[in-house]
């Protein structure tokens, strides 16, 4: 659930590329990396590769420097610069010359991307992540035709999603044909909400139930949208109950409060652990929807509550807010590993972001803990991404499996999946 970008600078990768475009002659092979540093007497650059290698390029005589913006993908709008422009920190390619161990002569050409130019195609699209982002989760998909259908909730995804209704529920549901027949997909890995571990994908490889976030744009009535970047993996929200711990191997035996299916759990590294505090529990059980008095009397013959109710006519189950951390890609205008940015939902992000930290040990058995959990795997292990102790505040009852109902806020775990 973090939001900071990490330094986009030490790790960028230029977007475009294919810079395929570029590479027009088959040999020598195009170099790809970032500056360290310029000598302006030797007329040489100390570049980082990609594959974490260190390389000096110097240039020939009548080397071509050429300057493109990020999201090129042809030299038809470079601008010749001169040597003196080129900074530590901007992304080069660097084609032709004579390569030997840790040392290329005879530079042809390099084709820059400045790194003033990176942080703010970076920034604009953090901003487009963290205001216009659609969160939702798969209820249909039409793969033949591009298409899909998403559950939106109106709280959750408050800045894309239609208004909701005077008199209705502030949590309501509506759905939302998405056409993808354009856009960029990427999925995540099932034991991975890091967007480096992603791979390009297909709506055929949308299932139903996969939770994801998407840009596009909208009908006027907010009931299709016209995608243009969709990422989503098979994660789920759940509510649980600790049955047993071993802080020595960082494994949970946990239950699901709905289902009362039981696993193993572990937490994702860097995934955060947070606590809700007793002074946030009423405006919390207030979003989700409650109103009764703590530890009121049992419905319908149902368990004893053990918080605030929910009217009647709720969700039934958590709310299934899409998981919520750029990574190299393969070209020039990418982002570093660990350049996760900012969500969707900045309100309700910014309640949970202000909740305490707190490590493995400070949970106890029979604690009730909100987790996104990745599959299941056939030896009953998951991934939990990111975890919220004391979600006891919320309303709970018997269900028809036997299991029990929470109602948390829409949103309140949307925080583990990264975006690009």
């Amino acid at each position: 659930m973090k939001t900071k970008v990490a330094p986009w600078i030490a790790t960028a990768a230029l977007g475009l590329v294919s810079f395929q475009g570029f590479a027009q002659t088959p040999a020598p092979a195009p170099v790809l990396g970032q500056v360290e540093s310029v000598d302006a007497t030797a007329r040489t650059f100390s570049v980082r590769l990609d594959d974490g290698s260190a390389l000096v390029a110097a240039l020939a005589e009548k080397a071509r420097l050429l300057k493109v913006a990020p999201g090129e993908k042809s030299l038809q709008n470079a601008a010749p610069i001169e040597f003196g422009v080129v900074t530590p920190g901007d992304r080069v390619l660097i084609r032709g010359g004579s390569r030997s161990d840790g040392r290329i002569d005879g530079v042809l050409q390099i084709v820059v991307m400045a790194k003033t130019d990176l942080a703010a195609r970076n920034e604009a699209e953090q901003r487009a992540w963290r205001e216009r982002a659609v969160v939702g989760t798969v209820t249909a998909v039409d793969a033949p035709s591009g298409q899909f259908t998403i559950r939106v909730s109106s709280s959750s995804s408050a800045s894309a999603a239609p208004p909701t209704p005077a008199g209705a529920a502030a949590t309501a549901e509506v759905s939302m044909v998405i056409d993808a027949k354009r856009a960029t997909l990427h999925r995540y890995s099932d034991t991975s909400a890091k967007f480096e571990d992603a791979k390009p994908a297909q709506v055929q490889d949308i299932a139903e139930g996969d939770q994801l976030r998407l840009l596009g744009t909208q009908s006027a009535d907010g009931s299709t949208m016209n995608a243009d970047r969709v990422v989503f993996g098979s994660f789920k929200t759940r509510a649980l109950a600790i049955e047993r711990m071993d802080i020595a191997t960082g494994t949970l035996n946990v239950k699901d409060l709905e289902s009362n299916e039981k696993f193993a759990l572990t937490i994702a590294a860097g995934g955060a652990i947070r606590r809700i505090p007793a002074e946030m529990g009423a405006m919390l059980t207030m979003m989700a929807g409650g109103g009764a008095r703590p530890g009121g009397p049992p419905r319908d013959g149902g368990a004893p509550t053990m918080g605030n109710e929910r009217p009647e006519g709720g969700s039934g189950r958590p709310d299934r807010g899409a998981p919520g951390t750029g990574a190299p890609s393969a070209g020039m205008g990418g982002r570093g590993p660990g350049a996760g940015g900012p969500r969707g939902n900045r309100g309700m992000q910014g309640v949970v972001e202000r909740m305490p930290t707190i490590t493995l040990a400070e949970l106890k058995k029979d604690d009730w803990v909100g987790a996104v959990v990745g599959k299941i795997d056939a030896s009953g292990r998951a991934i939990a991404f990111n975890m919220l102790a004391g979600i006891e505040i919320f309303a709970s009852r018997a269900n028809r499996r036997g299991g029990v109902d929470v109602g948390m806020p829409a949103g309140l775990l949307d925080g583990a999946m990264d975006v690009p």
